[in-house]
């Protein structure tokens, strides 16, 4: 253990200041977790040291008094409490902010933990550290600490204070010293000679606000907001909404004030109490001021504004929605909305709208929808045009060669229409909202065939994607057949102009039929165009309309299969021509889609579908066997590959499609599945053996088409070709660490369970595998190295565990297992230590009584075998698993899985778990719980609910703990 003294911790300081920062801060982190530190800390700070060493002392100091300071006994806490008040007071009217903020947070901790009934009044105390005069030199420590102080007691859990007492003191505070602060930040408002002090109250006001807010009720709202009538100091608040330096605080202190208006208040038509006439009085005289900002485009003003009106909006939507004194609160809205230089804050303006959308459905009030009616299509008028993209910001598409920092913002603002117009069809019909985007479109687009007018056309359509959706709920046909006169519209044109080739417009024409209207396209006219219109896309040079033109295709067949299989012929002479396409997957997916739907359709094109696949396999294959004995890397063997790739990946998703049946009606298909793959077989062999070692992805897709081929097939799945798959996987495993090799054997786990003629082929497939990992995986690192190959060893054992224990625990592997598991504990990669821990869990399980988690049942002779291997190592995983919860995790869901570990673990009838407890105590640190909690956990450890909550509180402190020294 290290030696702490003033001369060594003064060098660590200066070692980490001049950049030796690993080596000072282990010494550091040590040493601020000493009881020693105290003293060291103070003696440092009151020898008025380098300015070098404050900052990190101070640092140090104040994580003593968050974490320890409720530790100290009596005799220690006055004494220390009188030398840290006498540094906070000394270092808090230095010109550093930094240094500044860490006394006013050590001072808050002091408060809060010394707090009691005779605890005097936060500005008592103050008043008789410093001088609280106006121009005092602690006058900013004042300020931070009022600042400050609120937001302490909300929102930081770092404190160690149970709820109980945190409510308990926040109410005390509430009752008995909000008004005394509330009048001191007054009076200094009265006092201040200068934009700057006024600028401080204002942001101490704002979150004494937000403290009231939190922990007011109804009642003494009210008596609050009568109260704040008669306060200079609110009124004062909204008179410097047009005062430039304080409108962003001005702004924030009124947003926050309306969050303290109860809801039944709110919700009234009437104007009462009188505040809220005055607040709206108060904000209808800055309309003015909005128009020149959106005029003249200042976009701080801009900003908080809007953010202003939309606050309010939102609060009392009720009023504005059923008050006629407050029209003019909405027109303004929908102007603002509609300006050009308003679109920065379109999402403020978007809570606004879909909160008044929302009040309205809710009402259901058909007079009410028809008063607002207009008001809705100046609402979809305003979405048109911030939905408009640019057309300088098009250069993807080959319409200018420019593209400014905007974009995404553009992209961000069209998000937002789209959403106001999902919500907006909630309340009126979808047919209404597209007849009203028809009417733009007849007035702009089909008279001005320039890019303006495509740009609008683009902003349509992108926002009757979003209105989908409603057509389809609300079986809305108008609204379809509107739809279908505008797409229709646009392929007429297509054929028409020249200016139609605009590939940006083409692309989401593509995407608002593969985001949703390809299930509504059902017109027996409009599909012989559309398809005719999507091959086009098909064929298109821009990559991004070639993806979308795909997608269209796919989603469009899944949805009219009776028209794909009417022109199938045509549509397989497509997919045989198209094999180049980038997303040629997507083409299949439309035709599998239709052929793998019914029993009757597989028995008749299925094996049509597939030899198209096999066709281009094996001449591949010819061809990559040519060029990998030349031993020479081209573009055309990546292509070969690639295509390769393709084609395996387009018979794994027609496989997907089929219905997992286990019927003997279903016999036929499922020896008609086996058969292909079997036939197939040879060509995934020579991809597993020879293309791997150029591209090891293929390997995925052979087991993505495998896995499906194995839920499809049940026990068709002869134990002879079974065999020649696990081996030829076998064989790539050991040269390679592909983990897709063990996800294979996961999946037979899953299928083949309950069949006893592949039981000795799993049990084989599983040693085999085993001991290859155990070669990939010789040392602890090598967990964090290969997560993949992690992952899929513990999910192997996750899938064996829970389907086929009994060859699980059969394996003469089971002991190295074990051990590997031990080594595991404490992963830090995310995803692979979800599956250990979830593998850790299934391992304990197994010791319980039969647990519902498990497909077959466990012999007693083998849960006492295993009892006797995992005897020894339970008091190791007991110790490492407490040592991962106090080195923490990377996610919370990580710490999680470890507590649920040690819940099983604790159930576990042949263990002492109260011994293991104790001798986690004796080992970890002593700070993480108090000797009452350790006490209390000890008594009632086979409780579960118990031991859950000790788990989260252990977890919680361990996580303070790691905060330390930071």
């Amino acid at each position: 253990m290290a030696e702490f003294s003033i001369e060594n911790v003064c060098q660590a300081i200066h070692a980490f200041n001049n950049g030796q920062v690993e080596k000072a801060d282990t010494f550091l982190r040590s040493f601020s977790q000493s009881s020693e530190a105290w003293g060291i800390c103070i003696q440092i700070l009151q020898s008025n040291p380098d300015s070098s060493l404050v900052f990190q002392v101070l640092r140090i100091l104040q994580s003593k008094i968050l974490y320890d300071f409720i530790s100290l006994n009596p005799q220690e806490i006055q004494q220390i409490y009188q030398n840290c008040i006498q540094i906070i007071i000394h270092y808090s009217v230095q010109n550093q902010k930094s240094t500044r903020i860490q006394c006013v947070l050590m001072f808050i901790y002091l408060y809060l933990y010394t707090y009691n009934q005779q605890t005097k009044s936060i500005l008592e105390v103050i008043s008789q550290l410093v001088d609280c005069q106006n121009n005092s030199v602690h006058q900013n420590f004042l300020f931070d600490i009022l600042e400050t102080f609120p937001e302490e007691i909300i929102g930081n859990k770092k404190i160690i204070i149970d709820d109980e007492k945190r409510k308990y003191i926040a109410q005390d505070i509430k009752n008995k010293q909000m008004l005394d602060i509330i009048q001191f930040l007054q009076q200094r408002w009265n006092n201040a000679n200068n934009q700057n002090i006024r600028f401080y109250v204002l942001r101490a006001y704002k979150k004494w606000l937000e403290f009231m807010k939190k922990y007011i009720n109804e009642d003494e709202a009210i008596q609050f907001m009568q109260l704040t009538t008669q306060t200079p100091l609110f009124k004062g608040a909204l008179d410097s909404i047009i005062i430039e330096e304080l409108q962003s605080k001005a702004v924030e202190v009124i947003c926050t004030f309306f969050g303290i208006i109860p809801r039944n208040i709110a919700d009234q038509p009437s104007l009462e109490p009188q505040i809220i006439k005055v607040i709206f009085d108060e904000v209808y005289k800055t309309f003015a001021l909005c128009k020149k900002a959106l005029d003249e485009d200042l976009s701080d003003e801009i900003h908080n504004l809007i953010r202003l009106y939309s606050k309010l909006g939102k609060k009392f939507i009720c009023k504005i929605l059923l008050n006629n004194q407050l029209e003019a609160f909405l027109t303004t809205m929908i102007w603002i909305f509609c300006h050009e230089n308003s679109y920065n804050e379109s999402e403020t303006m978007t809570d606004f709208w879909i909160k008044m959308i929302k009040t309205i459905r809710n009402m259901n009030d058909i007079q009410l929808q028809s008063k607002f009616a207009l008001t809705f299509e100046q609402l979809i008028n305003g979405c048109v045009k911030n939905s408009k993209v640019n057309i300088t910001l098009l250069s993807e598409y080959g319409i200018t060669s420019k593209i400014e920092d905007e974009f995404e913002q553009l992209l961000d603002t069209r998000s937002d229409m789209k959403e106001i117009i999902e919500e907006l069809a909630t309340i009126i019909q979808p047919n209404q909202i597209l007849q009203h985007l028809g009417l733009i479109l007849k007035q702009e687009f089909i008279t001005k065939m320039d890019d303006s007018g495509w740009i609008t056309f683009e902003a349509c359509m992108y926002l009757i994607s979003g209105i989908v959706k409603q057509i389809t709920l609300k079986n809305d046909q108008i609204g379809v057949q509107y739809l279908m006169e505008i797409i229709k519209l646009y392929l007429d044109v297509y054929q028409q102009q020249n200016l139609a080739s605009n590939n940006f417009i083409l692309k989401t024409v593509f995407k608002t039929i593969s985001q949703g209207c390809a299930q509504l396209i059902s017109s027996n006219e409009l599909l012989p165009l559309l398809f005719n219109f999507i091959t086009i896309g098909i064929h298109h040079k821009v990559p991004s309309v070639q993806k979308k033109a795909t997608k269209a295709f796919q989603l469009i067949c899944k949805q009219n299969q009776n028209f794909v299989l009417m022109h199938l012929n045509q549509f397989f002479d497509l997919i045989v021509k198209l094999q180049q396409v980038q997303n040629y997957d997507n083409l299949i997916k439309g035709v599998a889609n239709a052929i793998c739907s019914s029993k009757e359709t597989m028995q008749n094109y299925y094996l049509k579908l597939c030899s198209i696949f096999a066709q281009n396999l094996l001449q591949l294959q010819k061809q990559l066997e040519e060029q990998i004995l030349s031993n020479l890397k081209t573009d055309t063997l990546e292509e070969n590959i690639e295509q390769f790739s393709k084609n395996i990946s387009c018979l794994a998703y027609a496989n997907s499609q089929i219905p997992a049946n286990e019927n003997e009606d279903f016999l036929e298909i499922r020896i008609l599945i086996v058969n292909v793959y079997k036939e197939l077989w040879p060509m995934l062999k020579f991809g597993m053996e020879r293309i791997v070692m150029y591209e090891s992805t293929i390997a995925e897709k052979i087991v993505r088409y495998t896995k499906h081929t194995f839920r499809k097939a049940f026990n068709q799945f002869s134990v002879e070709l079974l065999t020649q798959v696990f081996q030829c996987f076998l064989n790539v495993y050991r040269q390679m660490p592909i983990t897709a090799c063990i996800y294979i054997a996961e999946v037979s786990a899953t299928v083949f369970y309950k069949y006893p003629e592949y039981r000795n082929i799993l049990s084989e497939a599983f040693e085999s595998l085993c001991n290859i990992t155990f070669q990939h995986l010789p040392q602890l690192s090598s967990f964090e190295e290969n997560p993949d190959l992690t992952e899929d060893l513990f999910g192997i054992l996750v899938r064996y565990g829970r389907y086929t224990p009994v060859l699980l625990l059969q394996s003469p592997a089971l002991q190295t297992i074990l051990q590997l598991t031990l080594m595991a504990i404490g992963l830090k990669h995310v995803s692979a230590a979800k599956t250990f821990y979830s593998w850790l869990e299934v391992a304990f399980k197994m010791l319980k009584p039969q647990d519902d988690v498990f497909k077959t049942q466990i012999p007693q002779e083998y849960k006492d075998k295993f009892q006797q291997i995992f005897m020894p190592f339970v008091p190791q995983y007991t110790s490492k698993l407490f040592e991962a919860l106090r080195k923490g995790t990377a996610d919370v869901e990580v710490e999680e899985y470890i507590q649920d570990c040690i819940l099983a673990l604790s159930q576990l009838q042949f263990t002492d778990y109260g011994k293991l407890l104790e001798i986690v105590f004796e080992e970890g640190p002593q700070n993480i719980l108090t000797a009452s909690e350790r006490k209390n956990w000890l008594e009632q450890n086979k409780d579960r609910q118990i031991q859950k909550h000790y788990l989260k509180l252990y977890s919680r402190r361990c996580v303070q703990n790691s905060l330390r020294g930071r």
